[in-house]
C-alpha cells in the first residue's frame, strides 16, 4: 500500500469524524461501507482489497503521494465516481473546502502516537 501512514491518517479522521456526528445506518451508509471496508487484517490488508486498490490509485493521482490529506480527497472521488453517498459528498466537500481541519490533526496526533486502532475486530477475539 502507498503511503501507509497517510491511510492510517485519514482512516482515523474518517472515524473521528463518525464518532463525533454518530453513524446512522440509514443516514450514513457510505461512511459505514468505507470505515469497513478500510479496516485492517491482521496480516495489513484491507477488509475489502478493493480499498487498497482505490488508495494506491488515488495516491498515483496526486502531486505529492505522500500527502495524505490530498490523497484522501481524491480516494473519496474515486469512491463517489463508483458508488455515490450524500454522506461521503458531504465529507468530500468539507475536506475539499479544508474544513474540520482540527479532526485531521488530531487523526495526524493519534497515529504519530500510536493512538489508532484501524484492525479488524471480532466479538469474542
Amino acid at each position: 500500500m502507498k503511503n501507509e501512514k497517510g491511510n492510517r491518517v485519514f482512516f482515523r479522521y474518517l472515524e473521528l469524524l463518525s464518532q463525533e456526528n454518530g453513524l446512522d445506518s440509514e443516514r450514513d451508509w457510505g461512511m459505514i461501507h468505507i470505515l469497513g471496508g478500510m479496516q485492517r487484517l491482521n496480516d495489513g490488508s484491507t477488509a475489502d482489497p478493493a480499498y487498497e486498490s482505490d488508495w494506491d490509485d488515488a495516491a498515483e493521482q496526486c502531486t505529492d503521494p505522500e500527502d495524505a490529506y490530498q490523497t484522501g480527497v481524491q480516494f473519496l472521488k474515486i469512491w463517489q465516481d463508483i458508488g455515490y453517498a450524500e454522506d461521503i459528498a458531504q465529507v468530500l466537500a468539507d475536506m475539499v473546502a479544508e474544513k474540520r481541519l482540527d479532526l485531521w490533526e488530531k487523526a495526524v496526533q493519534d497515529v504519530e502516537q500510536e493512538r489508532d486502532d484501524p484492525y479488524l475486530r471480532f466479538a469474542g477475539a
